[in-house]
């Protein structure tokens, strides 16, 4: 069971870094996309992974940076009649809101036939903090906050995996600080990736270096960051955690 980050950077990055989408391969060697943003296709193609490879793909939310290359997936599949439609696991009332606000226009006018997202993928809906299994592997969603706004809010679903033999990974996905959650998530996860802001002062939408750095040194000493903005100045391993993740960085599961 590998997790290959095909992008490590926040939404305004470089070819360097590419936009933080991941790659999971299960050890049935299927593999399942987790986001799929603007840059996809180049990372995915820097990485050698093609179109027909990707079994299934998860979406945390609608920022086009996690979102923005689903047209592209859909269609590229969608004129291959031999490939098979990916499966795509999303919390269903973001799945509304995916299509209403991002997807429709690009999606819904192809041929005579009404079209919706069931048209180009196998919609698998997920319900709020829900479960579901892909290859014998359990994933759970945890909603986190993300934009928090008079006007609305829009949350992130993180993703705790937990495969057979193996020990449990978290991936934060977009979220402010949110050490509540995270305590109780860190002490379930061997493993955790967690997307970090780098530049400036906290933007009030994603968990800032400085921010994670109060966390206990437990929890540091398990964590992985990503989602950061290019040329991070900070020494993450001196400051007990394992590290900043590199584009095209593959970990394998710790075993159990």
């Amino acid at each position: 069971m590998k997790i290959l980050f095909l992008g490590v950077g926040a939404a305004f990055t470089t070819a360097e870094y590419f936009q933080s989408n991941m790659l999971l391969t299960a050890d049935s060697g299927k593999k399942l996309l987790i986001d799929c943003g603007s840059d996809l296709r180049f990372a995915m193609a820097e990485a050698g992974v093609g179109v027909g490879q990707i079994d299934a793909l998860y979406l945390s939310h609608q920022h086009a940076d996690h979102l923005g290359g689903v047209e592209w997936l859909a269609y590229a599949t969608f004129f291959a009649p031999s490939l098979p439609r990916p499966k795509l696991f999303i919390e269903e009332n973001l799945a509304q809101e995916a299509w209403e606000h991002s997807l429709k226009g690009g999606l819904s006018c192809v041929d005579d036939y009404p079209r919706d997202l069931s048209s180009f993928f196998d919609l698998r809906l997920q319900k709020e903090n829900g479960q579901f299994v892909w290859e014998g592997v359990r994933f759970s969603l945890y909603k986190m906050p993300h934009v928090m706004t008079k006007l609305g809010n829009l949350y992130s679903y993180g993703l705790l995996i937990e495969a057979p033999g193996r020990e449990p990974v978290f991936i934060s996905t977009d979220t402010i600080f949110a050490p509540e959650i995270l305590e109780k998530i860190g002490a379930k996860s061997a493993l955790i990736f967690h997307d970090c802001e780098t530049k400036g002062p906290p933007s009030l939408v994603h968990c800032h270096y400085q921010e994670l750095r109060k966390l206990p040194k437990e929890f540091r000493a398990k964590t992985w960051l990503y989602h950061y903005q290019p040329n991070p100045q900070f020494d993450a391993v001196k400051d007990g955690f394992l590290g900043f993740v590199q584009k095209g960085q593959e970990f394998e599961f710790p075993r159990a």
